[in-house]
């Protein structure tokens, strides 16, 4: 689980920082570039670029730097961009990877995150969403959640306790909190998974069964054992219809055609045959009257400009007699004389006369359009007719083919009323087996969902027992409150609360105070001392107990929230009084990097770089 940061070079600002195993220390006034450091050491281990200063996203072009994850050391070279498909390069002994940062493409199934998260020996586990909720979207627990507890934010310290405000924050806190102390893990995580596949799909078949007996409620089909008694009755029945009709057709000495239906069968054609003739005609008449139509509009047209330019339009061709609907050509008369009237056609005409003339057609092109309109409500009549009696043929052949096997001249009538009862009864009973099929279905619904309720609390045991050793986790919680409470006693707190010793909370995984909440601290200096007391507890914790967490620790603005008055100073001291104990008893297995305005002098030694408002870390 060691991350120790060796170095960090900022290619494009000539800028390159040395660090050690142990405790390491950035100072400097503000805006000196102090926060921007911590950040870009944050991406070396997977983390955004999305919050640097606009000289930084000017000026650096990659972070590069050597890091020991485990027992190995690692050259990491990632180009200063927030794509998450940019190639971060990783070089060591017989290592040599491009891997795209955060999002998987063609070329690479596995991103830098999920190699960091494996080098480190993480598990890779999938978590419900919302953890009240086993059967809500999965969402994976990434390198980024465990640094959670291993980097404290500027922003955050002193107001949050890794993140804990955040609602998907808090989420994945707690999940890695219970990942680390053994409430969660591989197995865990598969049991889960498959008991959100079996939570739905028993929901989803009990809200089924729910509609299927509220759409059922008051219908002929809310008492199974009615339909049951009532198909067996009508199977019965069209057992005995059929037996019935066999033996009257027995008994017939002779078989007689069906005249009167095969007559029926025969005059229903006939009167098919006559309507399609009589709808074809019409078709035609409508397609003749269109082009009347047509014609004596042209024709009342050249009237009007006639009238209007006092000239005879002696040039109409008519293919069609405007009053009869005659077909008509110039051939049936010489030249001189009208091929309509056969009359001598004047030279010119009077304007009354056009004007008479363009009336009167008018006037038949009104009646003709009236025809048309009548002749067309005529078709749909017509096709409407044809419909019906195509429909009565197929029927009445239908009937004809049953009949002809089964009707006998001496038993014709009877034969006819047991067929129409056995017809009827065959269609009951058909549609009663539906009913039952149905129900059979609803049976095998309700036989999953009992094998499903079973299968779910097969889960649930077994998700208790992958929990692990109840005693061992209390246990690994137990250490962790102790270590807490012991560290931030050193830290010299303000002496009030409720308690004499501050814990942890079963429930929310949060650092108490004395018996006060967390958020009930309205003091940012006192909530900074249990956070970083928090945050070495659970590194120490982890380094005695060897828990999955990842060992560094990134502070920024540890002294932000304490002020130089009172007990404030001496609490800073404890603080760094407390790093450097540590830094020398655990040796090379923690890295503390400390960003902060001033330190006291117990911590001189422990400085990496100092920063000044003449040597910022960018310089412009």
């Amino acid at each position: 689980m060691r991350i120790c940061v060796n170095s960090i070079e900022l290619e494009g600002a000539s800028r390159s920082v040395q660090f050690h195993p142990g405790l390491n220390v950035i100072t400097g006034p503000i805006a000196s570039g102090k926060t921007t450091l911590f950040r870009l050491i944050r991406s070396l281990l997977g983390g955004g670029l999305d919050n640097l200063p606009i000289e930084a996203r000017k000026a650096v072009t990659s972070i590069s730097g050597n890091i020991v994850l485990g027992q190995r050391e690692y050259r990491v070279v990632r180009p200063a961009v927030t794509t998450r498909t940019t190639r971060v390069e990783i070089a060591s002994d017989n290592v040599a990877l491009r891997l795209p940062f955060a999002q998987a493409d063609q070329e690479s199934k596995l991103t830098y995150l999920e190699w960091l998260l494996g080098v480190l020996g993480l598990p890779k586990l999938e978590v419900p969403s919302a953890p009240t909720k086993p059967e809500s979207e999965p969402t994976p627990v990434t390198l980024n959640d465990y640094l959670l507890y291993c980097a404290i934010n500027q922003e955050d310290i002193g107001f949050s306790v890794f993140g804990h405000n955040d609602p998907f924050k808090n989420i994945k806190r707690r999940y890695v909190f219970e990942i680390v102390y053994g409430l969660y893990g591989i197995e865990t995580a598969k049991i889960q998974d498959e008991l959100r596949d079996v939570q739905a799909r028993l929901r989803e078949l009990r809200n089924q069964d729910k509609l299927f007996s509220r759409f059922l409620e008051n219908t002929e089909l809310e008492n199974r054992a009615k339909i049951e008694t009532n198909l067996q009755q009508a199977k019965q029945r069209l057992q005995e219809l059929e037996n019935e009709i066999r033996q009257t057709s027995a008994q017939a000495e002779t078989i007689e055609p069906t005249e009167r239906l095969r007559n029926q069968v025969l005059e229903v054609e006939a009167r098919t045959q006559g309507l399609r003739s009589q709808l074809d005609s019409e078709k035609q008449a409508l397609i003749d009257l269109e082009r009347l139509a047509n014609q004596l509009e042209t024709q009342a047209s050249r009237l009007t400009r006639a009238i209007v330019a006092k000239k005879h339009l002696g040039d109409i061709d008519f293919v069609i007699c405007p009053r009869c609907g005659a077909s008509v050509t110039q051939e049936r008369s010489p030249e001189a004389i009208c091929y309509l009237c056969l009359q001598t056609a004047p030279k010119t005409l009077p304007k009354e006369t056009l004007i008479a003339e363009q009336a009167r057609v008018e006037a038949q092109l009104s009646e003709v359009r009236d025809l048309f309109l009548l002749r067309k409500k005529g078709l749909d009549v017509l096709r409407n007719e044809l419909g019906a009696a195509e429909k009565e043929e197929a029927n009445l052949k239908r009937e004809l083919d049953f009949q002809t096997e089964t009707f006998v001249s001496a038993q014709a009538g009877k034969i006819a009323a047991l067929s129409a009862g056995r017809a009827e009864a065959k269609v009951r009973a058909e549609q009663l087996s539906e009913y039952l099929k149905v129900y059979q279905n609803v049976d095998r619904a309700r036989q999953l969902a009992e094998e499903l309720a079973e299968r779910k609390e097969e889960l649930e045991q077994s998700m208790e027992s992958a929990i692990g050793n109840e005693s061992e986790v209390k246990e690994r919680i137990q250490h962790l409150s102790q270590r807490f409470s012991e560290i931030l006693e050193k830290f010299r707190p303000p002496e009030f609360g409720e308690e004499k010793v501050s814990d942890i909370d079963r429930r929310t995984y949060l650092p108490t105070y004395r018996g006060r909440r967390f958020d009930d601290l309205i003091s940012p200096g006192l909530a900074t001392l249990v956070t970083l007391a928090y945050a070495l507890a659970h590194q120490l914790t982890s380094l005695d107990l060897n828990l999955n967490l990842p060992n560094i620790l990134l502070v920024d603005g540890l002294s932000e929230h304490l002020g130089q008055e009172g007990l404030d100073p001496e609490r800073i001291r404890a603080v760094y009084q407390f790093l450097a104990e540590i830094s020398g008893s655990v040796g090379d297995l923690l890295q503390v990097i400390v960003v902060d305005n001033e330190v006291p002098d117990i911590a001189k030694s422990f400085v990496r770089l100092e920063l000044s408002e003449e040597e910022r870390l960018i310089l412009a």
